[in-house]
């Protein structure tokens, strides 16, 4: 009976992780750096299941040749399961911090110690401290038992870690997301290592894995591919929510758009038009908190919304200062400015929402191409320069 219960619970995991993986491989518009991670973490959750479920079915069976199965089957579901836990803990610092070179780091450091690991199991092999095979072909923990233990749970550690080293422009939704990956991860560990069982554990990592997917393709229809921002549809989203709610709070939403975007793109090209639109995008999301929301409207148009009046004057003044800086460091083939129109909005002021953001947008097309007329476009055979 156990093994019809093992089977069936295989059974369902597998079947769940190729379905996440032929429907995540379809999706061409996401981010490839967390693709690859995610496919890795699924290969190693499917190689995970399998290779346990072919260990615990010859379990007992005599034999000398299954005693050498044994031993090559729980290695490789050692190396995968290990596989599977250290990149989920890369993936979560990557889906936390949304740093690439910071995650890349952390990568590195992870990858040495599987190799190592594996290392490890290969000697395992021959010496049976993390585990042995008996003569009656059964799995026994050997003397370093607690010891893989530990390096198999270090990951989890790192990703509480993590979580307590999130800065404040993570998104609630994203920790309460790691929040639930890493305690279904951690309930079917402990439930495995009090049981001296794998029964639990892939039923809830595929759980784990199918919220995190399914998070990240909502995400996804709410985000801007090429800034990574909110996008409009989550602007809709927030305009409709902040609407329906019972409140007469104040809203300070600030317009903004890049000075002369069109000559940047006519000039230089579209490449570097979508470095000044990501450029932006990095220096708005870096002058905000997380209580505050921002969103790319499409085009050049980027949108901030803040609770009250108090802090607006500071996160302009903020906002102008960071481009300030990164036009001094001239690594740009060109200079970044902005038009910016705000306005406060409360829900008993008579006035729709909507009418609201048109006279914004009215106001701030006025200044489209007239601001910053001290500033001369030199053009060179190469390139142009803001100066």
């Amino acid at each position: 009976m156990s093994i019809i219960n093992s089977f069936n619970a295989t059974i369902g995991s597998c079947l769940i992780i190729i379905l996440i993986a032929v429907d995540f491989l379809r999706k061409l518009n996401t981010d490839r750096f967390q693709r690859k991670l995610l496919i890795i973490m699924l290969v190693s959750l499917f190689l995970s299941s399998v290779f346990d479920f072919i260990s615990l079915s010859i379990e007992r069976t005599p034999g000398e040749k299954i005693n050498k199965i044994l031993y090559y089957t729980w290695s490789v579901y050692l190396i995968a399961r290990n596989c599977l836990y250290y990149f989920s803990a890369v993936f979560v610092d990557y889906f936390a911090h949304g740093n690439t070179a910071r995650t890349k780091r952390l990568l590195n450091i992870l990858v040495a110690f599987l190799f190592m690991y594996c290392f490890s199991i290969i000697l395992n092999i021959q010496a049976g401290f993390y585990f042995y095979i008996s003569r009656e072909n059964i799995y026994l923990p050997g003397t370093l038992y607690s010891l893989n233990i530990l390096l198999s749970y270090i990951p989890i550690l790192i990703i509480i870690i993590d979580l307590g080293l999130i800065t404040r422009h993570v998104k609630r939704s994203q920790i309460i997301c790691i929040i639930v990956f890493v305690f279904l991860t951690a309930a079917g560990a402990a439930l495995d290592i009090i049981l001296r069982t794998t029964k639990f554990i892939w039923p809830c990592v595929t759980a784990a894995m199918l919220y995190t997917y399914l998070f990240i393709i909502r995400s996804d229809s709410k985000t801007d591919s090429l800034t990574g921002m909110e996008n409009r549809n989550s602007f809709n989203e927030y305009i409709k929510n902040l609407y329906s709610q019972p409140n007469k709070k104040t809203y300070t939403f600030i317009m903004f758009d890049i000075a002369r975007f069109k000559e940047i793109n006519s000039a230089l090209g579209h490449l570097e038009g979508d470095n000044a639109l990501r450029d932006l995008s990095l220096i708005l999301k870096g002058c905000i908190r997380n209580t505050d929301f921002s969103a790319r409207l499409g085009g050049d148009e980027f949108i901030i919304v803040t609770l009250g009046t108090s802090d607006v004057d500071r996160m302009i003044k903020r906002i102008n200062e960071t481009i300030d800086r990164q036009n001094k460091k001239q690594n740009r083939s060109y200079q970044l400015y902005i038009n910016y129109s705000s306005g406060v909005y409360t829900k008993d002021s008579g006035i729709h929402i909507q009418d609201f953001l048109d006279n914004m947008d009215i106001e701030i097309n006025k200044y489209k191409g007239l601001r910053h007329d001290d500033i001369i476009s030199v053009i060179t055979a190469d390139h142009v320069i803001m100066e």
